[in-house]
């Protein structure tokens, strides 16, 4: 089939130390990263801003080392899991992304992306409602994750709140978790797909290890048609977030080429997971 113009793939994070050997070449200096990342996608979510603030250096260095990268950009924790957030916060926030800002073709959206004990209550809608005033004007999606959040007075209120979307997810099937049913809320689709590894999504050492998972390509094609059910001719951005040694840019590539459109994938990615991918 032929991908629409305006369904955009890529993935959440770039500069990964473990893609090096896999889709990076070796011996990769990390300021070429998005350099090469760029030959194969028009969209990747910045997640690095969820650790720490953003600086106006930064996003000016991304927007000169590429030509027509969008990006997508996720609030630092402050706003989303501390929830302790003042207006000069908020404002440090914008001007440390202000030079994407200023490139309006080039800036996707804003991801606000709550964890799983963040529920919902009268009082964290006023604090969304708030939220969604503070930084009013920058177009801004929302993703919740616990499933209470799955009634339609909230998809409602989603829109109603000024958010271009309500981020669909696909995760493992744990208990309490919002996996289902895709809807499309707002103006725009944005889907993140964060791999199944149910073993290791509470249970693990490192961060890393809920997000190590390959979906295999019967999965990659169900995706593909999940995408096609909510599509409804909106632009709509999906990140793969099992960044896991690239896992998640293979898939990508591949849902890319599920579409129809021509790909090319790293050697070293073909290496790594081909086999056990197409086996």
């Amino acid at each position: 089939m032929k991908k629409p113009k305006n369904i955009y793939i890529g993935c959440s994070g770039f500069s990964y130390k473990d893609w090096k050997g896999t889709f990076y070449p070796s011996h990769i200096p990390e300021g070429e990263m998005i350099i090469y990342y760029e030959k194969y996608f028009e969209v990747v979510e910045i997640n690095y801003t969820y650790y720490t603030m953003p600086h106006p250096f930064t996003f000016h260095s991304f927007l000169e080392k590429t030509k027509r990268l969008k990006f997508a950009v996720k609030v630092n924790q402050i706003f989303t899991h501390e929830m302790d957030y003042t207006k000069e916060d908020v404002k440090k926030f914008i001007d440390g992304i202000k030079p994407l800002l200023e490139e309006e073709k080039r800036f996707i959206v804003l991801l606000f992306q709550f964890p799983e004990s963040f529920r919902y209550t009268p009082e964290n809608i006023e604090y969304i409602k708030k939220l969604s005033r503070d930084f009013a004007g920058i177009d801004r999606v929302i993703e919740v994750r616990h499933r209470s959040f799955a009634n339609h007075n909230f998809y409602n209120f989603v829109e109603e709140a000024g958010f271009s979307a309500l981020v669909n997810i696909d995760a493992p099937k744990v208990k309490g978790l919002l996996v289902g049913p895709w809807v499309s809320v707002g103006t725009i689709n944005y889907i993140r797909l964060h791999g199944r590894n149910k073993e290791k999504w509470h249970n693990h050492r490192e961060p890393y290890q809920r997000y190590d998972y390959l979906y295999s390509s019967e999965e990659i094609e169900k995706i593909r048609d999940k995408i096609l059910k909510i599509y409804e001719k909106k632009d709509t951005y999906v990140f793969f977030n099992n960044h896991y040694r690239g896992k998640g840019a293979l898939n990508a590539l591949q849902l890319k080429e599920l579409f129809g459109e021509e790909v090319k994938f790293p050697k070293g990615l073909l290496s790594s997971f081909a086999p056990k991918l197409w086996e």
